[in-house]
């Protein structure tokens, strides 16, 4: 703050006076005549702190660091975590009603397996290391991400989560490159039960610090190595970074960087697709998580895919599906199945 270069405008009742500042610094504290004993210093802090402190006058607006669009986004945001919890309790009581419906007419309460199921067999496996798929999701990147894009990588996250828990066999999930107290860990906090998530948080500290840098591969498009099958003992890293192509090849520079081993999905090699071979976080672990099962290639890839994708499979990798006939097909052919390949 220039105190001498600043200039205050007073308005009075019929008249508009200029005074500079220095010489509202220079009269003095109220009840403090000119020439007291006082020092200097402090009667010139007193008096910024009255003029900063003042009440604007008629006409006049308080200054605001924050602009329309920001003070609405603030309302919204805090409105929001005002009824969070209530909306989240509402949500449970019709869940609730719902199996009780259900039960009462006879009919099947969920469709998949119960969270105690899921929990089970979560530590069970969780007990057997060897041949587990080990995957590292990379979250160095909260001051490149704008807070929409914080939050959608957040929502990859949970569904990560999801796809690994609802697993035949799951693997290990860590999550590196949290900083404490960032963005993405404020966006984390605002997921109830996100502590006792079955995985490894690492605060402050990234891959690197985590795993031995002779285990770790780090996924990108742009790595010349095609990752041909899941090893033992290898840690692979996926960068969570949702910037829109904005830092295009970010993940594979830091990784050549640190002197780590690249690789990429075999993608190119078994589908043909319209678009650019970039996928978001989550359909790089779906496809990990299926060849893990058991799956090849082809199929994981081509269960995972969007549609938007385009995604075709090639002929020469190419698993013979069975497909229903339609019962024209089955009287025709005489049969009720067929091998096809597309």
């Amino acid at each position: 703050m220039f105190i001498a270069q600043l200039i205050l405008k007073y308005t009075w009742t019929n008249k508009m006076t200029t005074k500079t500042l220095e010489d509202v610094l220079d009269a003095g504290a109220p009840g403090k005549p000119k020439g007291s004993n006082q020092a200097e210093g402090d009667i010139k802090l007193h008096n910024v702190q009255m003029i900063e402190n003042r009440i604007p006058g008629p006409g006049e607006t308080p200054p605001n660091p924050l602009s329309k669009n920001q003070l609405k986004k603030l309302k919204r945001l805090e409105k929001y975590e005002e009824i969070r919890k209530v909306r989240r309790l509402k949500e449970r009581e019709k869940q609730k009603e719902k199996r009780l419906e259900a039960q009462a007419q006879g009919l099947p309460t969920r469709s998949g397996p119960s969270r105690k199921e899921l929990k089970k067999r979560q530590l069970q496996s969780a007990e057997q290391l060897t041949g587990k798929l080990c995957v590292a999701i990379d979250l160095d990147y909260d001051d490149l991400m704008h807070d929409r894009d914080v939050a959608k990588c957040i929502k990859q996250c949970l569904r990560i989560y999801t796809i690994n828990r609802r697993s035949k066999c799951p693997g290990q999930l860590h999550i590196t490159g949290i900083k404490s107290n960032g963005r993405i860990h404020t966006s984390l906090k605002r997921n109830d039960g996100w502590e006792n998530w079955h995985l490894k948080y690492h605060f402050d500290r990234t891959h690197i610090d985590a795993f031995p840098k002779e285990s770790i591969v780090y996924l990108t498009c742009e790595s010349d190595n095609v990752l041909e099958r899941i090893d033992e003992g290898n840690v692979y890293v996926i960068g969570g970074l949702v910037d829109h192509n904005h830092h295009k090849g970010l993940c594979h520079t830091r990784a050549i960087a640190n002197e780590l081993h690249t690789a990429r999905l075999p993608l190119s090699e078994h589908v043909n697709m319209k678009t650019r071979a970039v996928l978001s976080t989550f359909h790089v672990f779906e496809i990990l998580m299926r060849v893990s099962e058991g799956m090849s290639w082809t199929e994981a890839i081509m269960q995972t895919l969007p549609e938007r994708k385009g995604a075709k499979p090639k002929e020469n990798c190419v698993t013979p599906i069975e497909k229903p006939l339609t019962p024209h097909q089955a009287e025709s052919n005489g049969s009720s199945n067929i091998l096809e390949s597309s």
